[in-house]
């Protein structure tokens, strides 16, 4: 504190001034006093003092009192001044250690939690916790309001909030505002602070496997099998790994990003010399969300090896058979029309 003390009288001149400098509640002042020798008409001087508000004060109104005592042509004088001291302990909250019951998905209902912790000093009074509803995320009950009421400073909560995701709501960061407004310790002020929570809205990748062709996929040969995979869910797959496996041959494939309503095709070597049916063959995917959270499912897909065509000198057994049954269908011609003319 810089205390000046002024000589407003235009003729006199105090001297031998001596200061006291006392402390009202919750504070101390060091030094307490002080001395000056004398002041002209007109003529201040400046001091200071240090003020120190105690570790237990509460918010309110304190004061420190200087008192000057000094003689004028002689005689005695004093006066005394009190400056008023506004003490406040304010509140500091913050919002921590985010979670939900279920990860938040398009069309999806979830518990977003997390702890409402004071760090300041001071209190609050008739905290209430009111979340802003939209047409992305609401709140599951009426107000979407939590009342705290008296929050102390250090002091840790757990609040939960039940909310719905939209069905039309995108992936992404979606920034969900809070409002937090009390009162101060002494109900004098009312505060309104804006808190924002990022909530990761991820959609699910849906995968649908097929054979969708095979390259001499023939019995007793080794042939390829093109295995198409579609991702028919809201949500693009990043860095996809395929491992398929069969008892006729195993292959793993890195597919990368696979984005909603999007097909990959993936051609797979497969021993056939023992194969005598129908098998299955399983595909193992393994991808990461835009957030980083990593997934893992199991799909199987049935393929069916035919039998190879006979070869016949350098044609097949189907040319063969057609040109011998054209050549029967024009010998029966020819015989019909020579019976005819023999009729005749």
């Amino acid at each position: 504190m810089q205390l000046i003390v002024s000589n407003a009288a235009g003729l006199t001149s105090p001297q031998n001034i001596f200061l006291t400098v006392g402390a009202g509640p919750y504070l101390t002042v060091n030094p307490s006093t002080a001395n000056l020798a004398g002041l002209g008409p007109g003529g201040s001087q400046r001091t200071a003092i240090d003020v120190r508000i105690e570790g237990n004060a509460i918010s309110t109104t304190s004061y420190v009192t200087v008192r000057a005592v000094y003689t004028v042509s002689g005689v005695s004088r004093d006066t005394t001044v009190s400056i008023p001291i506004n003490i406040r302990r304010d509140p500091i909250l913050q919002i921590e250690n985010i979670s939900y019951s279920r990860q938040p998905e398009p069309g999806t209902s979830t518990v977003l939690s997390f702890y409402l912790v004071n760090k300041g000093d001071g209190p609050t009074e008739e905290l209430r916790v009111s979340m802003e509803q939209s047409t992305t995320i609401a709140s599951m009950s009426s107000a979407g309001e939590v009342y705290v009421g008296e929050f102390s400073a250090g002091e840790r909560r757990l609040l939960q909030f039940p909310i719905t995701i939209s069905p039309s709501a995108t992936a992404g960061i979606f920034s969900l505002p809070f409002t937090l407004s009390y009162y101060n310790e002494i109900k004098s002020d009312l505060a309104t602070v804006t808190k924002n929570i990022g909530i990761p809205i991820g959609g699910k990748a849906n995968f649908i496997v097929s054979f969708d062709s095979g390259t001499d996929f023939y019995f007793g040969k080794s042939g390829t099998a093109s295995i198409s995979i579609s991702n028919a869910g809201s949500s693009p797959a990043e860095f996809l790994v395929v491992k398929a496996s069969s008892p006729y041959g195993m292959q793993d494939f890195y597919v990368g990003n696979l984005d909603s309503d999007d097909t990959q095709t993936v051609d797979i070597r497969q021993d056939l010399s023992g194969a005598s049916g129908p098998y299955m063959m399983s595909l193992e995917l393994s991808w990461k969300d835009k957030f980083g959270n990593v997934y893992s499912e199991t799909k199987e897909v049935q393929l069916a090896p035919t039998s190879a065509p006979v070869e016949i000198g350098g044609g097949t057994v189907l040319v063969v058979l057609l040109i011998a049954g054209l050549a029967f269908w024009r010998r029966k011609k020819l015989m019909a029309f020579v019976s005819s003319k023999l009729k005749k």
